[in-house]
């Protein structure tokens, strides 16, 4: 989608209960269709809870289409899935191109949608499970996602309808003579923007988006990145910003679910340092959020990582938006996070760098990320 299209209603999400309660108002609400297509659908409280709102909406005479991925739901029991299809849902796993017992390849539905009547959507980068609605023992992990009501949800419900029925070569939100600006001139009240990643149908849209917004920025970039595993083009983008002014900053995860990714940030986050870029760590629960802000002016928001898993392998969907309340509202958020919570590092004080034994360990972990990546995606596409 290049050009934007006026919303009538854009507001922040954050994950825990802010995010479950409006997914459940959305369906409650919900009187002709509900689309939901995420990575992970949970058999835990939360995602029984969801569950039962869907079947109640099934029950109502709701038409109701789930799409859970292969991988990310591959836990979820045989028996929760044939209680939400005798119950009216429309439910299927994503496919992959290539599944050999418990492993898929080729694609993954790693995109986190919910449509309502193709008049209101939630989108963002927050899965259906408890970890991401919090519980007493364990704080919500950090993310965000982005509500949107009016006309522009139809094109979301078209294109949720075309992954459902496997059409994934319709030709949708062509709009000839349009440059895909990342900045549109004012007035930009309500203007917002779809963005696709899918190798198979060869969009780079969200990952072009980032990239037009590192190179645009004039006064500040802040990028909020889970499994940061940046390609050398953006690290390059950043240490430019840097070098011209920009102040860029990064808020990456502390505790961290997956262990060997964290180290390689770490030894990411070390050479960026050197080059002026601002990093700081997130201290209260895992971070799970993927978003950057340009300017006070422009924001995207999502579940696209900045890695290769997320550019060559992944569907994922961004929202680009332009409206100056919401950008403000994420933009006093992250200031918040900043403050709270985080400690800054330095190439002096990054606690993993503390000797030479857990220097080895990042440095390891980087280049066996990367060697990792070089087998499963052509090198050359991933330098550049």
């Amino acid at each position: 989608m290049k050009a934007y299209v006026r919303a009538e209603r854009v507001e922040l999400v954050h994950s825990g209960e802010d995010y479950f309660a409006r997914l459940l108002r959305l369906i409650a609400g919900a009187e002709r269709s509900i689309h939901i297509q995420m990575y992970i659908f949970a058999d835990d409280r939360t995602g029984r809870e969801v569950a039962e709102a869907l079947l109640e909406a099934a029950s109502r005479g709701v038409e109701v289409w789930v799409i859970a991925d292969g991988f990310g739901s591959a836990a979820l029991p045989g028996a929760f899935v044939e209680r939400l299809k005798r119950g009216g849902v429309h439910f299927r796993f994503f496919k992959h191109l290539v599944s050999v017992w418990r492993w898929q390849g080729g694609r993954t539905l790693h995109q986190k949608v919910a449509v309502a009547d193709a008049r209101a959507a939630l989108i963002g980068g927050i899965n259906i499970a408890d970890k991401y609605r919090g519980t007493p023992d364990e704080p919500a992990w950090l993310d965000f996602a982005v509500y949107i009501e009016g006309e522009v949800c139809q094109h979301l419900h078209d294109l949720c309808t075309d992954i459902y029925e496997h059409h994934y070569w319709k030709r949708r939100w062509r709009q000839r003579g349009e440059k895909a600006e990342w900045l549109p001139p004012p007035p930009r009240q309500g203007l917002v923007r779809f963005r696709l990643n899918d190798w198979l149908r060869r969009k780079s849209e969200v990952f072009y988006s980032y990239l037009h917004a590192m190179r645009g920025a004039e006064r500040s970039l802040t990028l909020v990145a889970s499994y940061f595993l940046p390609g050398l083009l953006v690290q390059q983008r950043l240490e430019r910003a840097a070098q011209r002014g920009v102040q860029v900053r990064l808020l990456l995860t502390g505790p961290s679910d997956v262990p060997p990714m964290k180290w390689a940030e770490r030894y990411v986050a070390y050479r960026l340092i050197q080059k002026g870029v601002r990093v700081f760590l997130w201290q209260h629960s895992v971070m799970h959020g993927k978003a950057i802000l340009v300017d006070g002016l422009w924001a995207s928001v999502g579940s696209f990582n900045l890695n290769p898993l997320s550019r060559f392998r992944s569907l994922e969907m961004n929202v680009d938006v332009a409206d100056p309340v919401f950008v403000r509202v994420l933009e006093d958020y992250i200031e918040k996070l900043f403050e709270r919570h985080c400690i800054e590092i330095t190439p002096e004080r990054l606690p993993e760098f503390a000797n030479f034994w857990a220097r080895w360990q990042a440095r390891f972990a980087f280049y066996a990320a990367v060697l990792a990546m070089r087998v499963l995606f052509p090198p050359s596409r991933w330098e550049r």
